[in-house]
Order: structure tokens, then C-alpha cells, then sequence
């Protein structure tokens, strides 16, 4: 991930935008990090769409707290159906 000072980002804004269709680039202020560019150029939009939505995310911490089942479980059952 490169990193670079938000006046470095405003010189070259173009260049930088292009760069982050293949690299993260976070930008700091004062040694801070204020924000992160990342390009979009090869998501559709729904896949945008969902990471950024809360909503989504929440949906998903809630399902990863539920009891999970064994993937051996899972195959034995598969295996069982395929017997009858």
C-alpha cells in the first residue's frame, strides 16, 4: 500500500487515481491517516455497493455468530443422500 501526504495527492491527483486501480493508497495529513484511495475500475456495482453498506456488514456479523456445522457433518450428509 503506498502512502502519500494530501498535498502530494492534490499535485497529482490524476496520476494517483490511475495508481490506485492496481495499488491501496492511504493519504495522511500531519501524519495522520485521513483517507484511503483505492480504485473501482474492476468491481461491478453491486460488489461496491454491498462493501460499503452497513447494513450488509451487520447482516454478516450476525450470521458469523451463529452456531456453525462441520464440514465432515456436511459431507457425511451428502454422502447419506447419495445412498438413497
Amino acid at each position: 500500500m503506498r502512502q502519500l501526504t494530501l498535498e502530494q495527492l492534490s499535485e497529482n491527483l490524476q496520476d494517483y487515481v490511475q495508481s490506485a486501480q492496481q495499488e491501496q493508497i492511504l493519504i495522511t495529513q500531519n501524519g495522520k491517516p485521513i483517507a484511503l484511495l483505492m480504485g473501482l475500475e474492476n468491481f461491478d456495482p453491486e460488489q461496491w455497493n454491498l462493501q460499503f453498506s452497513p447494513d450488509f456488514w451487520q447482516m454478516i456479523s450476525k450470521r458469523r455468530q451463529r452456531p456453525t456445522i462441520p464440514f465432515s457433518l456436511v459431507e457425511a450428509e451428502l454422502e447419506n443422500l447419495g445412498d438413497d
